[in-house]
């Protein structure tokens, strides 16, 4: 039996598929332009003669601003695949914690969201501590 948030009409399930494949395809296109960006940033900064601090201060942290937004806009799209994958699946619309429906609002805004605000909230906590503990064991 499929696990579906919403009966699964061939006309819902398409207007979701389209609905995250556009997305997906402004993602795509950000992750062109920024690529692009970068590197004609680089090869426009190799070509110059010779940098002094302040301008190789600012190449590096131009760059990684770039890199930022490059991961982070991979990252959505990798999260947009994963949800393409789960309605192809049957399983878009809901938690992969604990089953529950996702909400229509927190899908409309997080189209690629894989857990309830109840679940999302946990892990969020679980993470943070995670994270103290690791500070700890490196200090």
């Amino acid at each position: 039996m499929a696990k579906t948030l919403i009966e699964p009409t061939s006309t819902s399930t398409d207007e979701l598929r389209a609905m995250l494949l556009e997305r997906r395809s402004a993602i795509q296109q950000q992750i062109h332009d920024l690529l692009a960006q970068y590197r004609e940033h680089h090869s426009a900064n190799h070509n110059d003669s010779v940098l002094d601090l302040e301008d190789m201060s600012l190449r590096d942290s131009t760059g990684e601003q770039q890199l930022s937004l490059l991961e982070a806009r991979n990252r959505t799209r990798m999260m947009l695949d994963t949800a393409l994958r789960r309605l192809d699946d049957g399983e878009y619309g809901l938690c992969e914690d604990c089953g529950a429906k996702i909400g229509a609002g927190r899908l409309k805004a997080l189209p690629f969201a894989k857990r309830c605000l109840s679940c999302q909230h946990q892990a969020e906590v679980l993470e943070k501590i995670a994270r103290q503990e690791d500070r700890r064991d490196d200090a």
